[in-house]
């Protein structure tokens, strides 16, 4: 297949990628859902809001309610934004970008999906529990956020096996792209479990302490692929 084949049958399959609705759909209805919860609660929020006190060696810092109430609804969309243009630019420039750098449109599709469906969730998580203890009731919001946090590890891990790049190259570089994609299943299963542990951890150890630990133990698992990517690379 020359150059001119596989662009024609990239751009195909690119076409043949449905948009991610799914992730849409919850994005604009997680992002309906924050500004409802600031509505509901915003006569209960104080006018400035101090989001942190004042000690001996740093001054205390204030918002008014309408950046706190706003902040999550804010970056989401931002977010949105700048992935929707990533993607526009990334279509434009594919063909000047090493493949190997590159998911396939079926890779990012179910990347974008997963993106915009777990983490609309885990703001909708901060936004009631922020909004709600601004207004003074007692919420477990380290435990929330520590739950949300393991079952979106879980969610990542179950799709890093089916992330695999726009093309695969013939030579060692190929042999490299296959192994990594191998060592993606281990890791996938390592994420899984480690996102489990940190929502079952949550509730029989400080949250906040179990959420930071997992999300160091993310990078560990990254070198735990690229460990197990250099032994399948011996000869």
């Amino acid at each position: 297949m020359d150059k001119a084949d596989e662009n024609r049958q990239e751009m195909a399959d690119v076409s043949a990628v449905r948009p991610p609705w799914a992730g849409i759909v919850v994005s604009v209805l997680c992002t309906i859902a924050m500004i409802a919860i600031a509505w509901a609660v915003w006569d209960s929020l104080p006018e400035i809001v101090t989001t942190r006190k004042a000690t001996a060696t740093r001054p205390g810092l204030d918002m008014p309610r309408l950046v706190v109430a706003g902040a999550l609804p804010v970056t989401l969309v931002i977010i949105g934004a700048a992935v929707a243009g990533e993607s526009v630019l990334l279509r434009r420039l594919r063909h000047r970008i090493n493949p190997l750098l590159v998911a396939s449109p079926r890779s990012r599709a179910r990347s974008v999906n997963l993106l915009f469906v777990m983490l609309p969730l885990l703001f909708v998580v901060l936004q009631t529990g922020i909004l709600l203890r601004t207004a003074g009731y007692d919420v477990p919001l380290e435990k929330a956020v520590a739950v949300g946090l393991g079952v979106l590890l879980i969610a990542v891990g179950n799709l890093l096996p089916k992330i695999s790049p726009s093309r695969i190259p013939a030579g060692a570089a190929g042999h490299l792209v296959l192994a990594w994609q191998r060592s993606q299943r281990a890791g996938g299963l390592v994420m899984m479990l480690l996102g489990g542990a940190c929502a079952v951890g949550a509730f029989f150890f400080p949250p906040l302490i179990v959420a930071v630990a997992s999300a160091f133990a993310v990078t560990a698992t990254y070198l735990l692929m690229a460990l197990l990517t250099a032994m399948r690379m011996r000869p």
